[in-house]
Parts: C-alpha cells; structure tokens; sequence
C-alpha cells in the first residue's frame, strides 16, 4: 500500500505543477497583450523654467518629453539641468506647460511631446469611423502647405497609447501637403472595446478598424495613403497591407519600431523583466491556444505565424523603418531581419540609442528629415512614372 500513497503524492505534485505553469503562463500572456501602465513618476518641486523628479532610466533619458499631471495637464520637458546622486532626482528644463503644474506631486513619464493636435497649430477636426461595435474617434489634420497632396496619412499609434502617441510623424506628412488622420483603434480605450475587453489582438483584428480609416480617406478623395505605424501600429499597419479591403490605396508604410515578430518581442519582453526563458514561451503557447486565450480575454487564439514578417515575399509596398538599438522592447534585430527579407523594398534606418518608441524624442529632425526623405522620393517617382 506504502507505494501506492507514493505514487498518488507524485501525481498529485505533478498536477500542482503544472495548474502552477497554467496560471503564471495566463499572467504573463495577459501582461503581454494588455501591459499595465509605467508607475507614476514623483514630482518633487517646479518653477517657471524647471521640474525636478525622481530620476530613473526614463526621466533621464536624453531628449524632449511629456509629462501628464492632475486632469489633463500637459508639460513638455527638455533637456536634464542637473542630477542630485544623493537625493535619487534629476531636474530639467520646463519648455512649455498646459495647466498649472505647481502644487502637483504625482505625474506621468512619456513619449508625448505633443498633448493633442492644438499643440501643432494646425486646423483639425474630430471625425467619427465607423468600426465593429460603434464608432472610432480620429484627428483629420489639415497640411499647412498650400500645395494639397492626394495622398494621405494615416497615423496609428501602439499599444497602451492614445492618438496622442502618434502625432510625432505629422510634421513630416504635414510638409509634404498630406492631410493627417490620426486614428484610434478596438481596445485602445477612445475606440469601442475589443471582445475580450481592452486587452490587444497584437495587430491581428485591429487592423480592420484601419480599413475603415482608409475608406474615409479615399471617401474625402485620397487617391493613395502612407500609413505611419508606432510598434504594434507598425504591425497593424503590415496586416493591413494583406487584408484590408482597401490595400491597392497603401501606397507606402513609415514604421517606427515596428512589431514584425511578436514571438522574438514576447521573449524579449520576458528578458527585459528578468523571468526565466519558459515563462515566455508558455505565454506563448497561452496566446495561440483556443481554449487559454479566451481565458487572457482575446476573441480567438494568436496565429503567430501570420504576424511574423521577418519571412521573405510578404511585403508588397516600400516601407521605411526607423529602430534604434537602445530598444529595450522591440529589439533592432527584428527590423533587421525585416529589412533583409525585403531588401528591394524595406529601408533601415538606425537612430541614436532610445527607448521603445522615442526615437522622435531623441532625434526630431533627423526623424523628420527621414521620413520627409522618404516619401519625397515617393512623389518624384510618380511623376516620372
């Protein structure tokens, strides 16, 4: 009898393991397709020329920021004035601010120079697509050039962002003579919810909610579109290359740390946190489960596969990729692989090191100049053509 008790105590320990596997692999796929927000950065003190906060990696980095406080307050923060080792702060330099910041202790740390379209003195209007569910919320931008362009742009911001996180490359477009429409997207929290809630199908529904985006501009007479598209903006924007009803519009893509293999972004995610190498690869498996991933909260399970454009003969229009190799998220490599796949039709370009996604940060004219560069030469090709 001793060894049937002995054989029970290892089949029970056996089970306890892997409902322990189950449940962390379901955490961590959630906390890929729906991240929690960066903790809130402490204020410790402001004038009207300087902020001083809590230094870590991200308020010292290099290069122009946003920082949100209160309700809708808005600071646009330069370069770092000095660094108090013994106190843990770093002050910069304050170049403009919307609301009052004075009296606020708690704000948040982000990409977004840019409040809202105001802050770009052009005329826009709100604009209302129609998608699955209701409606999405966009920014139509009008060029301040009096040369009208026939094509447009149309913006998608990533993951855990607003329309706010895409309006770095409307200067660009904007130079150009294209009208801007910024759009919002299924679980992006302005758009209708996804199935599952706000959690993201990395790219893989989203992207129909960008066809109507292009309906709209080809029904206010866009003869072609660029779509700009930040990380998993960059994915939507390639799925949409392939399936939208409208990808004879797509004229070229502009990608800013692009997503072009969620598998390699997953464990590199996993890295970056510092989990062992299986607690990736059973996110993984949770994601492209039928019966795991309605329990993360997705409509249907991840087809990798269909989201991996490293693999040769997918692309069909020039793209631009701007990457840096400080990205601690999308690593470079995956743009590389993206770019060797498609080498007549992808260019690279490397910026200075920056974190996910704040490559205009770092860099706004080189940015802007790269882009400018690049579907200049789009329009001299078609007049030749």
């Amino acid at each position: 009898m001793g060894w049937l008790l002995a054989v029970g105590c290892v089949v029970a320990l056996v089970l306890l393991v892997e409902r322990a596997a189950d449940r962390i692999g379901i955490a961590a796929a959630r906390a890929a397709v729906a991240p929690a927000r960066r903790r809130a950065t402490r204020i410790h003190r402001s004038d009207r020329t300087t902020v001083t906060l809590d230094a870590d990696r991200w308020t010292t980095h290099a290069g122009s920021f946003g920082l949100w406080f209160g309700s809708g307050g808005h600071a646009v923060v330069g370069a770092v004035c000095g660094l108090d080792s013994h106190a843990g702060t770093v002050t910069r330099e304050l170049v403009a601010v919307t609301g009052e910041l004075t009296g606020h202790d708690r704000g948040r740390w982000t990409g977004h120079v840019h409040a809202g379209p105001a802050a770009l003195s052009w005329r826009y209007r709100e604009v209302e697509l129609p998608v699955a569910g209701g409606v999405a919320p966009a920014w139509e931008i009008e060029p301040a050039a009096r040369r009208r362009s026939t094509t447009w742009a149309i913006h998608i911001h990533g993951m855990g962002a607003t329309r706010v996180g895409a309006l770095g490359a409307v200067a660009a477009t904007d130079t150009l003579g294209m009208m801007s429409l910024v759009v919002s997207y299924r679980g992006d929290g302005e758009a209708p919810d996804a199935e599952g809630g706000r959690v993201s199908s990395l790219g893989s529904r989203e992207w129909s909610d960008v066809d109507a985006a292009i309906r709209h501009a080809r029904d206010r007479g866009a003869e072609r579109v660029v779509l700009v598209g930040w990380s998993l903006g960059g994915a939507i924007a390639l799925q949409s290359t392939e399936l939208s009803a409208h990808r004879d519009l797509i004229d070229r893509l502009v990608l800013i740390g692009p997503v072009t293999d969620w598998r390699t972004a997953i464990r590199q995610g996993a890295r970056e946190r510092r989990l062992p190498r299986w607690i990736a690869g059973a996110a993984l498996r949770t994601l492209s489960d039928e019966r795991n991933a309605t329990r993360v909260g997705l409509p249907a399970p991840i087809d990798f596969a269909q989201l991996d454009w490293t693999r040769p003969d997918r692309l069909t229009v020039p793209a631009l990729v701007i990457h840096s190799a400080g990205d601690r998220l999308v690593p470079l490599k995956c743009s590389v692989l993206f770019a060797m796949a498609n080498p007549s039709l992808v260019r690279l370009i490397e910026l200075q090191p920056a974190e996910h996604g704040w490559e205009y940060n770092i860099d706004p004219e080189g940015f802007t100049d790269a882009v400018v560069e690049f579907l200049s030469a789009a329009r001299e090709d078609d007049r030749l053509g």
